[in-house]
Protein backbone atom coordinates (compact mmCIF):
# COMPACT_ATOMS: atom_id res chain seq x y z
CA UNK A 1 0.00 0.00 0.00
CA UNK A 2 1.45 3.35 -1.23
CA UNK A 3 1.65 5.64 1.97
CA UNK A 4 2.36 9.33 2.32
CA UNK A 5 6.11 8.32 3.98
CA UNK A 6 6.86 7.27 0.71
CA UNK A 7 7.73 10.18 -0.01
CA UNK A 8 8.57 13.64 1.84
CA UNK A 9 5.54 15.48 -0.93
CA UNK A 10 3.56 14.98 2.84
CA UNK A 11 6.14 16.03 5.06
CA UNK A 12 4.15 19.22 5.94
CA UNK A 13 0.69 20.54 7.39
CA UNK A 14 0.85 23.90 5.08
CA UNK A 15 -1.62 26.05 7.36
CA UNK A 16 -5.28 26.77 6.89
CA UNK A 17 -6.73 29.75 4.84
CA UNK A 18 -10.35 31.32 5.75
CA UNK A 19 -12.00 31.79 2.12
CA UNK A 20 -15.79 32.60 1.61
CA UNK A 21 -15.60 29.90 -1.04
CA UNK A 22 -14.72 26.22 -0.21
CA UNK A 23 -15.63 23.09 -2.44
CA UNK A 24 -18.40 20.84 -1.10
CA UNK A 25 -15.26 18.34 -0.25
CA UNK A 26 -13.37 21.19 1.84
CA UNK A 27 -16.37 21.17 3.97
CA UNK A 28 -16.93 17.58 4.20
CA UNK A 29 -13.26 17.47 5.75
CA UNK A 30 -13.57 20.54 7.50
CA UNK A 31 -12.90 18.93 11.31
CA UNK A 32 -9.82 16.56 9.58
CA UNK A 33 -8.16 19.82 8.80
CA UNK A 34 -9.20 21.61 12.46
CA UNK A 35 -6.06 20.74 13.82
CA UNK A 36 -3.80 22.68 11.16
CA UNK A 37 -2.12 25.36 12.06
CA UNK A 38 -3.56 28.46 12.74
CA UNK A 39 -4.53 30.71 9.73
CA UNK A 40 -1.56 33.07 8.10
CA UNK A 41 -1.42 35.53 5.60
CA UNK A 42 -0.54 34.90 2.36
CA UNK A 43 -0.03 36.89 -0.71
CA UNK A 44 -3.24 38.24 -2.47
CA UNK A 45 -1.94 36.18 -5.99
CA UNK A 46 -1.44 32.89 -4.19
CA UNK A 47 -5.20 33.57 -2.63
CA UNK A 48 -6.33 34.13 -6.36
CA UNK A 49 -4.01 32.02 -8.15
CA UNK A 50 -6.30 28.16 -7.55
CA UNK A 51 -6.42 25.43 -9.08
CA UNK A 52 -9.32 25.36 -11.66
CA UNK A 53 -11.74 22.26 -10.73
CA UNK A 54 -15.04 21.24 -12.05
CA UNK A 55 -17.09 19.78 -9.49
CA UNK A 56 -20.08 18.98 -12.13
CA UNK A 57 -23.03 16.48 -11.19
CA UNK A 58 -22.84 13.25 -11.46
CA UNK A 59 -25.08 12.74 -14.73
CA UNK A 60 -22.87 15.39 -16.62
CA UNK A 61 -21.61 13.86 -19.94
CA UNK A 62 -18.70 15.23 -18.55
CA UNK A 63 -17.90 12.40 -16.38
CA UNK A 64 -18.29 9.51 -18.17
CA UNK A 65 -14.92 6.80 -19.58
CA UNK A 66 -15.55 5.64 -23.16
CA UNK A 67 -13.40 2.15 -23.21
CA UNK A 68 -12.96 0.40 -26.58
CA UNK A 69 -12.85 -3.76 -26.61
CA UNK A 70 -9.63 -4.39 -28.42
CA UNK A 71 -8.16 -8.45 -28.64
CA UNK A 72 -11.08 -9.39 -26.21
CA UNK A 73 -10.18 -6.67 -23.78
CA UNK A 74 -11.12 -3.20 -22.97
CA UNK A 75 -8.79 -0.29 -22.97
CA UNK A 76 -9.59 3.50 -22.80
CA UNK A 77 -10.40 5.10 -25.94
CA UNK A 78 -9.04 7.96 -25.63
CA UNK A 79 -6.32 9.72 -22.75
CA UNK A 80 -8.32 12.30 -21.26
CA UNK A 81 -5.58 13.51 -18.41
CA UNK A 82 -2.06 14.10 -18.66
CA UNK A 83 0.26 11.24 -17.40
CA UNK A 84 3.12 10.47 -15.71
CA UNK A 85 3.98 8.26 -18.09
CA UNK A 86 7.87 8.21 -18.49
CA UNK A 87 9.00 5.25 -19.16
CA UNK A 88 11.75 3.49 -17.04
CA UNK A 89 13.33 1.70 -19.75
CA UNK A 90 14.19 4.96 -21.26
CA UNK A 91 16.69 5.87 -18.67
CA UNK A 92 18.72 3.18 -20.24
CA UNK A 93 18.86 4.97 -23.90
CA UNK A 94 22.15 6.27 -23.44
CA UNK A 95 23.12 2.58 -23.66
CA UNK A 96 22.69 2.47 -26.80
CA UNK A 97 25.86 4.61 -27.31
CA UNK A 98 27.72 2.00 -25.95
CA UNK A 99 26.38 -0.99 -28.19
CA UNK A 100 29.36 0.26 -30.99
CA UNK A 101 31.98 -0.45 -28.19
CA UNK A 102 33.04 -3.63 -30.07
CA UNK A 103 32.88 -2.26 -33.20
CA UNK A 104 35.39 1.07 -32.49
CA UNK A 105 37.31 -0.92 -29.51
CA UNK A 106 38.46 -3.63 -32.50
CA UNK A 107 38.30 -1.85 -35.78
CA UNK A 108 40.86 -3.86 -37.86
CA UNK A 109 40.55 -6.53 -40.81
CA UNK A 110 40.05 -9.74 -39.84
CA UNK A 111 37.47 -8.82 -37.44
CA UNK A 112 38.19 -11.37 -34.20
CA UNK A 113 35.69 -13.96 -33.91
CA UNK A 114 34.76 -13.13 -30.17
CA UNK A 115 34.79 -9.37 -31.86
CA UNK A 116 31.73 -10.25 -34.39
CA UNK A 117 30.04 -11.81 -31.51
CA UNK A 118 29.69 -8.48 -29.30
CA UNK A 119 29.27 -6.72 -32.04
CA UNK A 120 26.15 -8.91 -32.80
CA UNK A 121 25.10 -8.50 -29.04
CA UNK A 122 25.97 -4.82 -29.40
CA UNK A 123 24.35 -3.83 -32.41
CA UNK A 124 21.22 -5.98 -31.50
CA UNK A 125 20.90 -4.17 -28.63
CA UNK A 126 21.55 -0.52 -30.45
CA UNK A 127 18.13 -1.69 -32.65
CA UNK A 128 16.33 -2.71 -29.93
CA UNK A 129 16.47 0.18 -28.14
CA UNK A 130 14.38 2.14 -31.01
CA UNK A 131 11.82 0.37 -29.47
CA UNK A 132 11.45 1.90 -26.62
CA UNK A 133 12.16 5.38 -27.96
CA UNK A 134 8.65 4.57 -30.15
CA UNK A 135 6.65 3.42 -27.28
CA UNK A 136 8.07 6.16 -25.00
CA UNK A 137 7.29 9.37 -28.11
CA UNK A 138 3.84 7.48 -28.27
CA UNK A 139 3.24 8.23 -24.75
CA UNK A 140 4.42 11.91 -24.70
CA UNK A 141 2.82 12.85 -27.87
CA UNK A 142 -0.83 12.00 -26.15
CA UNK A 143 0.03 14.30 -23.39
CA UNK A 144 1.40 17.18 -25.46
CA UNK A 145 -1.79 16.71 -27.13
CA UNK A 146 -3.92 17.27 -24.41
CA UNK A 147 -1.44 20.31 -22.98
CA UNK A 148 -1.57 22.14 -26.51
CA UNK A 149 -5.48 21.88 -26.55
CA UNK A 150 -5.59 23.02 -22.72
CA UNK A 151 -3.41 25.54 -23.54
CA UNK A 152 -5.81 27.17 -26.60
CA UNK A 153 -9.17 26.95 -24.28
CA UNK A 154 -6.99 28.63 -21.55
CA UNK A 155 -5.51 31.38 -23.90
CA UNK A 156 -8.72 32.00 -25.18
CA UNK A 157 -10.24 32.58 -22.02
CA UNK A 158 -7.60 34.67 -21.08
CA UNK A 159 -8.42 37.05 -23.96
CA UNK A 160 -12.38 37.06 -23.45
CA UNK A 161 -12.00 37.98 -20.10
CA UNK A 162 -8.71 40.50 -20.33
CA UNK A 163 -10.80 43.41 -18.30
CA UNK A 164 -11.08 40.96 -15.28
CA UNK A 165 -7.70 40.99 -13.31
CA UNK A 166 -8.75 37.96 -10.80
CA UNK A 167 -9.15 35.79 -13.57
CA UNK A 168 -6.38 37.03 -15.92
CA UNK A 169 -4.06 36.59 -13.15
CA UNK A 170 -5.60 32.89 -12.81
CA UNK A 171 -5.58 32.17 -15.67
CA UNK A 172 -1.69 33.38 -16.21
CA UNK A 173 0.01 31.28 -13.59
CA UNK A 174 -1.73 28.42 -15.00
CA UNK A 175 -0.49 28.77 -18.34
CA UNK A 176 3.21 29.64 -16.59
CA UNK A 177 3.26 25.60 -15.26
CA UNK A 178 1.15 24.59 -18.47
CA UNK A 179 4.68 25.93 -20.17
CA UNK A 180 6.96 24.17 -17.88
CA UNK A 181 5.16 20.66 -18.63
CA UNK A 182 4.70 21.25 -22.41
CA UNK A 183 8.70 22.08 -22.14
CA UNK A 184 9.36 18.81 -20.16
CA UNK A 185 7.20 16.79 -22.40
CA UNK A 186 8.97 18.21 -25.86
CA UNK A 187 12.47 18.52 -25.28
CA UNK A 188 13.08 15.54 -22.52
CA UNK A 189 11.17 13.22 -23.94
CA UNK A 190 9.95 13.91 -28.13
CA UNK A 191 13.77 15.30 -28.75
CA UNK A 192 15.27 13.01 -26.88
CA UNK A 193 13.58 9.90 -28.00
CA UNK A 194 13.65 11.35 -31.87
CA UNK A 195 17.41 12.18 -31.45
CA UNK A 196 18.88 9.34 -28.93
CA UNK A 197 16.00 6.85 -31.43
CA UNK A 198 17.65 7.85 -34.67
CA UNK A 199 21.09 7.28 -33.04
CA UNK A 200 20.39 3.99 -31.69
CA UNK A 201 18.84 3.14 -35.22
CA UNK A 202 22.33 4.31 -36.98
CA UNK A 203 24.97 2.87 -33.88
CA UNK A 204 23.16 -0.60 -34.77
CA UNK A 205 22.90 -0.78 -38.04
CA UNK A 206 26.76 0.53 -38.25
CA UNK A 207 27.95 -2.15 -35.48
CA UNK A 208 26.52 -5.07 -37.35
CA UNK A 209 28.11 -3.56 -40.34
CA UNK A 210 31.04 -3.49 -38.95
CA UNK A 211 31.01 -7.65 -39.02
CA UNK A 212 31.68 -7.36 -42.68
CA UNK A 213 34.33 -5.01 -42.43
CA UNK A 214 36.28 -6.97 -45.15
CA UNK A 215 34.76 -4.64 -47.53
CA UNK A 216 36.76 -1.54 -48.08
CA UNK A 217 32.87 0.47 -48.57
CA UNK A 218 30.97 -1.07 -45.71
CA UNK A 219 34.05 -0.55 -43.10
CA UNK A 220 33.71 3.24 -44.00
CA UNK A 221 30.31 2.73 -43.83
CA UNK A 222 30.43 1.17 -40.93
CA UNK A 223 32.89 3.59 -39.42
CA UNK A 224 30.72 6.96 -40.31
CA UNK A 225 27.41 5.24 -38.69
CA UNK A 226 28.43 3.67 -35.83
CA UNK A 227 31.69 6.08 -34.85
CA UNK A 228 30.26 9.74 -36.04
CA UNK A 229 27.09 10.17 -37.63
CA UNK A 230 25.10 8.01 -34.51
CA UNK A 231 27.11 9.66 -31.62
CA UNK A 232 26.52 12.91 -33.32
CA UNK A 233 22.61 12.91 -32.39
CA UNK A 234 23.43 12.19 -28.68
CA UNK A 235 26.05 15.17 -28.76
CA UNK A 236 22.68 16.99 -30.13
CA UNK A 237 20.13 15.97 -27.67
CA UNK A 238 22.79 16.84 -24.96
CA UNK A 239 23.24 20.17 -26.35
CA UNK A 240 19.50 20.58 -26.55
CA UNK A 241 18.86 19.07 -22.84
CA UNK A 242 21.63 21.62 -21.40
CA UNK A 243 19.73 24.40 -22.41
CA UNK A 244 16.55 23.92 -21.27
CA UNK A 245 17.98 22.32 -17.99
CA UNK A 246 19.65 26.13 -17.70
CA UNK A 247 16.19 27.50 -17.90
CA UNK A 248 14.85 25.32 -15.01
CA UNK A 249 17.47 26.29 -13.02
CA UNK A 250 16.90 29.62 -13.62
CA UNK A 251 13.14 29.09 -13.48
CA UNK A 252 13.26 27.72 -9.92
CA UNK A 253 15.68 30.04 -8.44
CA UNK A 254 13.45 32.75 -8.68
CA UNK A 255 10.61 30.70 -7.95
CA UNK A 256 12.52 29.91 -4.01
CA UNK A 257 13.57 33.46 -4.09
CA UNK A 258 10.30 34.63 -4.39
CA UNK A 259 8.90 32.20 -1.82
CA UNK A 260 11.57 32.86 0.95
CA UNK A 261 10.43 36.85 0.60
CA UNK A 262 7.19 36.61 0.43
CA UNK A 263 5.91 33.62 1.76
CA UNK A 264 5.18 33.87 5.87
CA UNK A 265 4.55 30.23 6.76
CA UNK A 266 7.67 28.69 7.19
CA UNK A 267 6.19 24.96 6.55
CA UNK A 268 5.10 26.25 3.07
CA UNK A 269 8.14 28.03 2.55
CA UNK A 270 10.48 24.37 3.80
CA UNK A 271 8.24 22.52 1.34
CA UNK A 272 8.15 24.80 -1.35
CA UNK A 273 12.00 25.35 -1.31
CA UNK A 274 12.39 21.30 -0.84
CA UNK A 275 10.43 20.72 -4.53
CA UNK A 276 12.20 23.70 -6.07
CA UNK A 277 15.62 22.20 -5.11
CA UNK A 278 14.62 18.89 -6.70
CA UNK A 279 13.84 20.46 -9.66
CA UNK A 280 17.15 22.37 -9.94
CA UNK A 281 18.99 19.21 -8.75
CA UNK A 282 17.39 17.18 -11.30
CA UNK A 283 18.14 19.74 -14.03
CA UNK A 284 21.44 19.85 -12.90
CA UNK A 285 22.45 16.32 -12.89
CA UNK A 286 20.55 15.33 -16.14
CA UNK A 287 21.60 18.75 -17.98
CA UNK A 288 25.37 17.93 -17.43
CA UNK A 289 25.01 14.17 -18.40
CA UNK A 290 24.14 15.02 -21.74
CA UNK A 291 26.56 17.14 -22.47
CA UNK A 292 29.42 14.74 -20.83
CA UNK A 293 27.54 11.89 -22.65
CA UNK A 294 27.07 13.89 -25.55
CA UNK A 295 30.71 14.52 -25.60
CA UNK A 296 31.96 10.77 -24.60
CA UNK A 297 30.19 8.67 -27.60
CA UNK A 298 32.21 11.34 -29.82
CA UNK A 299 35.12 10.01 -28.21
CA UNK A 300 34.43 6.47 -28.60
CA UNK A 301 34.59 6.93 -32.26
CA UNK A 302 38.75 6.83 -31.95
CA UNK A 303 39.36 6.63 -28.23
CA UNK A 304 38.73 3.38 -26.07
CA UNK A 305 38.50 5.49 -23.23
CA UNK A 306 35.42 7.58 -23.82
CA UNK A 307 33.22 4.68 -22.88
CA UNK A 308 34.79 4.95 -19.58
CA UNK A 309 33.10 8.28 -19.19
CA UNK A 310 30.07 6.76 -21.06
CA UNK A 311 29.56 3.99 -18.06
CA UNK A 312 28.85 6.61 -15.39
CA UNK A 313 26.50 9.07 -17.70
CA UNK A 314 24.64 5.86 -18.60
CA UNK A 315 24.24 5.14 -14.59
CA UNK A 316 23.44 9.05 -14.03
CA UNK A 317 21.26 8.70 -16.40
CA UNK A 318 18.77 5.71 -15.06
CA UNK A 319 18.77 7.51 -11.56
CA UNK A 320 17.46 10.65 -13.27
CA UNK A 321 14.62 8.49 -14.87
CA UNK A 322 13.74 7.05 -11.78
CA UNK A 323 14.11 10.63 -9.71
CA UNK A 324 11.68 12.10 -12.18
CA UNK A 325 8.94 9.31 -12.10
CA UNK A 326 8.85 8.76 -8.48
CA UNK A 327 9.65 12.35 -6.47
CA UNK A 328 8.81 14.77 -9.57
CA UNK A 329 6.62 14.05 -12.26
CA UNK A 330 2.63 13.78 -11.34
CA UNK A 331 -0.74 13.48 -13.74
CA UNK A 332 -3.56 15.85 -13.22
CA UNK A 333 -6.73 16.43 -15.30
CA UNK A 334 -6.80 18.17 -18.16
CA UNK A 335 -8.73 21.58 -18.13
CA UNK A 336 -10.77 21.89 -20.99
CA UNK A 337 -14.31 23.56 -22.48
CA UNK A 338 -15.75 25.29 -19.47
CA UNK A 339 -16.36 28.60 -19.20
CA UNK A 340 -15.15 30.35 -16.78
CA UNK A 341 -18.91 30.35 -15.18
CA UNK A 342 -18.46 26.85 -14.92
CA UNK A 343 -15.56 26.67 -12.72
CA UNK A 344 -15.51 26.72 -9.10
CA UNK A 345 -12.18 28.50 -8.20
CA UNK A 346 -10.93 27.44 -4.69
CA UNK A 347 -7.74 29.23 -2.71
CA UNK A 348 -4.38 27.39 -3.67
CA UNK A 349 -3.39 26.17 0.14
CA UNK A 350 -6.87 25.23 0.99
CA UNK A 351 -6.83 22.53 -2.01
CA UNK A 352 -3.16 21.92 -0.94
CA UNK A 353 -5.03 21.22 2.74
CA UNK A 354 -7.21 18.87 1.17
CA UNK A 355 -4.51 16.57 -1.10
CA UNK A 356 -2.35 16.28 2.05
CA UNK A 357 -6.03 15.35 4.30
CA UNK A 358 -6.74 12.79 1.93
CA UNK A 359 -3.10 11.19 1.24
CA UNK A 360 -3.55 10.63 4.97
CA UNK A 361 -7.29 9.42 5.85
CA UNK A 362 -6.53 7.08 2.31
CA UNK A 363 -3.08 5.43 3.32
CA UNK A 364 -3.47 5.50 7.10
CA UNK A 365 -6.14 3.29 8.55
CA UNK A 366 -6.11 4.36 12.15
CA UNK A 367 -6.89 7.99 10.73
CA UNK A 368 -9.56 7.07 8.47
CA UNK A 369 -11.80 9.82 6.59
CA UNK A 370 -14.98 11.21 8.02
CA UNK A 371 -18.00 9.03 7.11
CA UNK A 372 -19.38 12.18 5.23
CA UNK A 373 -16.72 11.87 3.40
CA UNK A 374 -16.26 8.37 1.86
CA UNK A 375 -17.72 5.28 3.71
CA UNK A 376 -15.44 2.34 2.82
CA UNK A 377 -17.75 0.07 3.09
CA UNK A 378 -20.34 1.07 0.49
CA UNK A 379 -19.02 1.03 -2.96
CA UNK A 380 -21.76 4.19 -4.28
CA UNK A 381 -19.83 6.46 -1.15
CA UNK A 382 -16.57 5.07 -3.16
CA UNK A 383 -17.90 5.63 -6.73
CA UNK A 384 -19.07 9.01 -5.76
CA UNK A 385 -15.79 10.04 -3.79
CA UNK A 386 -13.89 8.78 -7.00
CA UNK A 387 -16.00 10.86 -9.18
CA UNK A 388 -16.24 13.63 -6.76
CA UNK A 389 -11.85 13.69 -7.25
CA UNK A 390 -12.28 12.83 -10.58
CA UNK A 391 -10.60 9.99 -10.64
CA UNK A 392 -13.19 7.93 -12.85
CA UNK A 393 -10.80 7.75 -16.04
CA UNK A 394 -8.15 6.34 -13.71
CA UNK A 395 -10.44 3.87 -11.74
CA UNK A 396 -12.34 2.47 -15.15
CA UNK A 397 -8.79 1.59 -16.42
CA UNK A 398 -7.65 -0.19 -13.20
CA UNK A 399 -11.56 -2.13 -13.34
CA UNK A 400 -10.62 -2.70 -16.59
CA UNK A 401 -7.41 -4.48 -16.52
CA UNK A 402 -7.86 -6.12 -12.79
CA UNK A 403 -8.58 -9.96 -13.62
CA UNK A 404 -11.17 -9.95 -11.33
CA UNK A 405 -13.24 -7.69 -12.53
CA UNK A 406 -12.31 -7.01 -16.20
CA UNK A 407 -15.16 -9.80 -17.03
CA UNK A 408 -17.94 -7.63 -15.36
CA UNK A 409 -17.81 -4.91 -18.10
CA UNK A 410 -18.07 -7.60 -20.57
CA UNK A 411 -21.58 -7.53 -19.66
CA UNK A 412 -22.22 -3.99 -20.86
CA UNK A 413 -23.27 -3.76 -24.31
CA UNK A 414 -21.07 -2.40 -26.86
CA UNK A 415 -22.19 -0.20 -29.40
CA UNK A 416 -21.67 -1.89 -33.14
CA UNK A 417 -20.41 0.46 -34.91
CA UNK A 418 -16.56 0.65 -33.14
CA UNK A 419 -17.37 -1.64 -29.90
CA UNK A 420 -17.22 1.47 -27.36
CA UNK A 421 -19.02 1.29 -24.09
CA UNK A 422 -19.57 4.24 -21.95
CA UNK A 423 -18.72 4.25 -18.05
CA UNK A 424 -20.75 6.26 -15.93
CA UNK A 425 -21.18 6.88 -12.09
CA UNK A 426 -24.75 5.63 -13.19
CA UNK A 427 -23.75 2.63 -14.80
CA UNK A 428 -20.95 1.66 -12.43
CA UNK A 429 -24.14 1.78 -9.32
CA UNK A 430 -26.04 -0.50 -11.94
CA UNK A 431 -23.63 -2.99 -12.53
CA UNK A 432 -22.69 -3.34 -9.02
CA UNK A 433 -26.83 -3.84 -7.96
CA UNK A 434 -26.00 -7.56 -9.27
CA UNK A 435 -25.18 -9.94 -6.13
CA UNK A 436 -22.25 -11.14 -8.54
CA UNK A 437 -20.87 -8.10 -9.15
CA UNK A 438 -21.25 -6.22 -6.06
CA UNK A 439 -18.39 -8.10 -3.54
CA UNK A 440 -15.70 -7.80 -6.37
CA UNK A 441 -16.23 -4.45 -7.38
CA UNK A 442 -16.65 -2.91 -3.44
CA UNK A 443 -12.96 -5.16 -2.74
CA UNK A 444 -11.41 -3.38 -5.81
CA UNK A 445 -12.65 -0.20 -5.20
CA UNK A 446 -11.46 -0.13 -1.73
CA UNK A 447 -8.09 -1.14 -3.05
CA UNK A 448 -8.03 1.41 -5.52
CA UNK A 449 -8.45 4.32 -3.25
CA UNK A 450 -5.88 2.74 -0.51
CA UNK A 451 -3.39 2.99 -3.89
CA UNK A 452 -4.48 4.77 -6.55
CA UNK A 453 -6.01 7.40 -4.50
CA UNK A 454 -2.90 8.27 -2.26
CA UNK A 455 -0.70 8.42 -5.74
CA UNK A 456 -3.30 10.82 -7.33
CA UNK A 457 -3.83 13.28 -4.15
CA UNK A 458 0.31 13.16 -4.21
CA UNK A 459 0.52 14.49 -7.29
CA UNK A 460 -1.94 16.67 -6.85
CA UNK A 461 0.37 17.82 -3.67
CA UNK A 462 3.12 18.57 -6.46
CA UNK A 463 1.00 20.54 -9.41
CA UNK A 464 -0.44 22.34 -6.64
CA UNK A 465 2.88 23.55 -4.95
CA UNK A 466 4.51 24.16 -8.61
CA UNK A 467 1.10 26.57 -8.98
CA UNK A 468 1.64 28.06 -6.06
CA UNK A 469 5.62 28.76 -6.19
CA UNK A 470 4.31 30.32 -9.92
CA UNK A 471 2.11 32.19 -8.22
CA UNK A 472 4.17 34.07 -5.51
CA UNK A 473 6.83 34.84 -8.13
CA UNK A 474 4.69 36.35 -10.10
CA UNK A 475 3.00 38.28 -7.58
CA UNK A 476 6.10 39.77 -6.41
CA UNK A 477 7.57 40.44 -9.72
CA UNK A 478 4.32 42.39 -10.66
CA UNK A 479 4.50 44.74 -7.53
CA UNK A 480 8.45 45.40 -8.43
CA UNK A 481 6.83 46.56 -11.74
CA UNK A 482 4.47 48.84 -10.11
CA UNK A 483 6.80 50.63 -8.48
Amino acid sequence: MATPADSSDTLITPPSATHPKQPPAMLDCEHELSSLDSPLPVPKLAREASDITWQESLESSKDQVLLVRRRGLFRLLHQQQFKNSLLASVGYLELANAGDFAANVWNEIPVPTFAAILMGIGGALALGMVFVAIQDFRLSWRNVRLLREEREHLTRLQRYHAKNVEITRLLGSRLGVLFRELGTEIVDRIVMDVLMGSGSILVGVGTLMAIGGADHHVYQASNLLSGYIGNALAALFGLANAIWSVYLIRRFTLHDAAVKAREPSDEIRRRLHTRFRRFQWHAAVNGLNGLVAGAASMVTAERWWGYCVLIPCIISLVLCNYFWRKKLGYGRPILDHASVARMQLTPLLEDLEYAIAMQRGLSEPENSLSQTIVQRDSLPSILQFIVRNRMLETYCDSLARDKKTRHILQQLPTSPADETIAITHDVLLQLSAKDLNSVAMLHHAQKFICKEGVTTFTHRERHLLELLGFAVWRDQTTAANAR
